[in-house]
């Protein structure tokens, strides 16, 4: 009786598909009058509580902040030009919410 031939096996690498994190964002909903920005402070995703990242503007009165990093306790802040924080406690975050509020600044 003959013997089947042996086929070498091939190794096949399995690769998983990278995690597609769902996108986080913040949009505010504040008129800041002309020459002025809105930015955010906090921690984690990327965020920094000595220095703020600039919010876009994508409309009159609309401010929105958005990230893909993973973000797991992070608390934050908007503050005006960069100088003068919001009224009240910080605000958390979790992966993959949208939040939208009208921050309070009291002058």
């Amino acid at each position: 009786m003959a013997k089947s031939p042996t086929r070498a096996r091939k190794k096949v690498k399995e690769e998983k598909a990278p995690v597609q994190l769902k996108p986080t964002r913040v949009t505010i909903r504040y008129d800041v009058g002309l020459n002025n920005n809105l930015y955010i402070r906090g921690n984690g995703a990327g965020l920094s509580w000595e220095r703020g990242v600039l919010l876009k503007n994508t409309g009159p009165d609309e401010w929105v902040w958005e990230t893909s990093l993973p973000i797991s306790g992070c608390e934050f802040k908007i503050l005006l030009n960069d100088e003068k924080f919001e009224e009240g406690e910080n605000h958390r975050l979790e992966e993959g919410v949208w939040l939208q509020f009208t921050p309070l600044f009291n002058f």
